[in-house]
């Protein structure tokens, strides 16, 4: 890592597009760098998923109430469930220590820029429609309505990845991870530019769009 001032890093981008898998990753391979930090949410646990490990699981009264007291750096609904990073997490930077690694949507980056923590966030793409939505598709967990809200809330953030700076290109973990250390020590390499970043964002919202189509047209599953 640099030895510039110590910064929590960000990894945002679309549903589907492999940040927890990369954040997993860098803590991983670079634990003296990286450490993982855990959101709190009101959704259920899916299955293999352990309290304090994936995410904190609380009751929505219990989130409201973080929310109310200040606990939290960052928090949003979405489809209908809390989540949130606590701002306990985002402390203790100014010793040697791992800097905590956060993976979250476009609106909870801006809202932790906003409050000034100085974190480093790169948006991170998919390389293409087809293997994302299959990303998305091969999760096993979600109806076809689900996958197209998801999809629906992707478009959103998509439209929103011009307002950053940053950007790394999921089309192989392992040099995805290498381009990510690289960037958070300061050595940026070969990046997207942003002409490219916009013809890419093209397809992927083309891509998803037609899939909305096709899922919103499938049968609705039983009650």
């Amino acid at each position: 890592m640099s030895a510039g001032p110590r910064r929590p890093l960000i990894l945002v981008g679309p549903s589907g597009v492999g940040k927890t898998t990369i954040a997993d990753a860098l803590v991983r391979r670079r634990p003296d760098l990286f450490a993982l930090s855990v959101s709190a949410t009101t959704r259920r646990p899916r299955a293999g998923e352990r309290p304090g490990r994936e995410y904190t699981f609380v009751s929505r009264t219990a989130f409201e109430t973080m929310i109310e007291d200040g606990h939290l750096a960052e928090w949003a609904e979405v489809h209908g469930e809390y989540y949130g990073t606590p701002a306990e997490n985002l402390e203790g930077l100014s010793g040697d220590g791992p800097v905590p690694v956060l993976d979250i949507d476009v609106q909870g980056a801006a809202q932790i820029m906003e409050r000034g923590t100085g974190a480093f966030v790169i948006f991170i793409l998919p390389p293409g429609p087809a293997k994302w939505i299959d990303r998305l598709a091969g999760r096993g967990t979600e109806s076809p309505r689900a996958i197209a809200r998801r999809l629906k809330t992707a478009l959103e953030e998509l439209r929103a990845a011009p307002s950053f700076e940053h950007f790394v290109v999921n089309a192989d973990l392992d040099r995805t991870v290498e381009r990510v250390q690289a960037l958070a020590a300061g050595r940026s390499g070969r990046l997207p530019q942003a002409s490219e970043v916009a013809v890419l964002c093209r397809g992927l919202e083309a891509g998803a769009r037609s899939e909305i189509r096709r899922l919103d047209g499938a049968p609705k599953e039983k009650e």
